[in-house]
């Protein structure tokens, strides 16, 4: 036992199945096992004896002088008691890159593992640092399954946003308690062709027809509840609108298919999909899942797999795919990012192209052409919007904050092409709005806005131009 640690008994209301989930905003690479279970065991994991001066000693020496405030971790123990950090919030005033959080977590000796049935196995443990003069100490998270309510995450934003005088839009919010939103905390949104709003939750998931919510659960369908309860719904971590209006989720392990009137599940016995990320769906009406084991594509009969092992691709860990109007698909991986034209695949490692420097997490080809990228890279200032015209020319959207791309990860963009304007949702920041007409940026949080949290996730735009984002305590839409 961690003596130093002390446990506390919490309520926390788990957005997620205690399967496979990052339960905060930051998330590291790096860290991933194909399962594990949430703070649990007949005996639960426990630190080494030495862990707190361990923790001191792997830190940031000078930052540790500086930082003031809180931050949660979520780390996961193996088996063998092998530790490593899966998702943090920060709410202190240094960043969690620069007080090497990551480093100090993963270098920790080994733990005892979690052990159920007289066997050990792997699980994740939350635990809360506080930091002030130079000292650190650190609380255990205890977590009751068996009371659980409604959950949003509001969160202090790293960024000071824009004159609220100066904002052009103004913001309506639902949440469970103003509207039939089942849950605040909201990941995923989305329109369909019959222009309905669809929105994924961490506890079911609604559709919005002509002004009447509709909900979709574990008690009326065949989506799965959480182990620990099981009227709750697993949570929505994405979802996208296929060209014949099919719905395709991704909820827990797997992928969930709705055609208006079934639900058919896609999981590792009837495809290769284990533990997708992220959902594409391209002009062919192809679905392209990303995942740490390659990039899987189905086109409504057939599934195939492009990987290291048959593509040549940098890695496995793929961060985002996109195929043009040209059908060249473009592939981002966790190690450089690649080009796959008529089965030929290159790497994109040209010295005067941000490619080299950065990877691909999402695109877009607007009406002219262009290619829009988000680029992702937490250890260059070279992360943020690109733009790739027709003949060839690389414009990077510059923010007057220089450090704004690199220290804090693109989590969506939207191009309103009709409005003239670049929506992105920042994360630990909230929502940004760039008008391409006057390159002016505008900044959004839950303290100059009724952004109602720092943790803002997916975009979608309705029929009648009103920008719609899932946030962590709320659905929000432009009035």
């Amino acid at each position: 036992m961690m003596k130093k640690i002390l446990l506390i008994a919490l309520l926390v209301f788990l957005y997620n199945s205690t399967y496979s989930q990052n339960l905060y905003p930051e998330k590291y690479e790096n860290c991933h096992l194909s399962n594990f279970c949430l703070d649990c065991g007949d005996t639960k994991a426990n630190p080494p004896k030495t862990f707190l001066d361990e923790l001191k000693n792997n830190l940031d020496k000078k930052k540790l002088s500086e930082i003031k405030g809180i931050i949660e971790v979520q780390i996961l123990i193996d088996e063998n008691g092998k530790s490593c950090l899966l998702s943090s919030v920060n709410k202190t005033n240094v960043s969690s890159k620069k007080i090497n959080l990551q480093k100090a977590i993963n270098n920790m000796s080994f733990w005892e593992p979690a052990i159920s049935k007289n066997k050990p196995q792997n699980s994740s443990v939350s635990l809360i640092f506080e930091f002030e003069n130079g000292i650190v100490s650190a609380k255990r998270r205890v977590f009751d399954f068996k009371n659980q309510g409604n959950m949003k995450s509001v969160g202090n934003p790293e960024v000071k946003g824009s004159d609220k005088n100066n904002l052009s839009v103004k913001w309506g919010v639902f949440t469970q308690q103003n509207s039939e939103l089942p849950w605040d905390m909201t990941r995923a949104i989305s329109k369909d062709l019959d222009d309905n709003i669809w929105i994924g939750t961490d506890n079911g998931i609604v559709k919005i027809e002509n002004g009447k919510w509709h909900h979709f659960n574990s008690k009326n369908t065949t989506l799965p509840g959480p182990p620990y309860n099981k009227d709750r719904t697993q949570s929505v971590r994405n979802l996208e609108v296929d060209k014949k209006n099919n719905k395709w989720f991704l909820i827990g392990w797997d992928a969930y298919k709705y055609d208006n009137n079934t639900w058919t599940k896609y999981d590792s016995v009837n495809s290769p999909i284990n533990w997708a990320r992220e959902i594409f769906v391209d002009h062919s009406n192809n679905v392209w899942f990303t995942s740490w084991r390659g990039v899987s594509k189905f086109n409504g009969k057939d599934w195939t797999v492009i990987n290291k092992q048959n593509s040549n691709l940098p890695s496995d860990k793929i961060l985002g795919v996109y195929v043009d109007k040209k059908d060249q698909i473009w592939i981002g991986s966790s190690e450089g990012n690649v080009i796959i034209e008529n089965g030929k695949t290159k790497l994109l490692n040209d010295k005067n192209s941000p490619l080299s420097k950065a990877f691909i997490s999402k695109m877009y080809e607007d009406q002219k052409g262009n290619l829009w990228f988000s680029l992702y890279n937490d250890k260059s200032d070279d992360a943020g919007m690109y733009v790739l015209n027709t003949v060839g020319k690389w414009t990077k959207i510059e923010h007057p904050n220089s450090k704004m791309f690199s220290e804090h990860t693109i989590n969506d963009f939207y191009l309103d092409e009709d409005g003239n304007s670049l929506w992105l949702t920042l994360n630990a920041v909230g929502v940004l709005k760039y008008d391409l007409g006057t390159k002016k940026w505008e900044v959004y949080t839950n303290e100059n806005s009724n952004v109602p949290s720092i943790h803002c996730e997916r975009i979608t735009k309705d029929k009648n131009g009103s920008i719609w984002i899932a946030t962590y305590a709320g659905v929000i839409k432009t009035e």
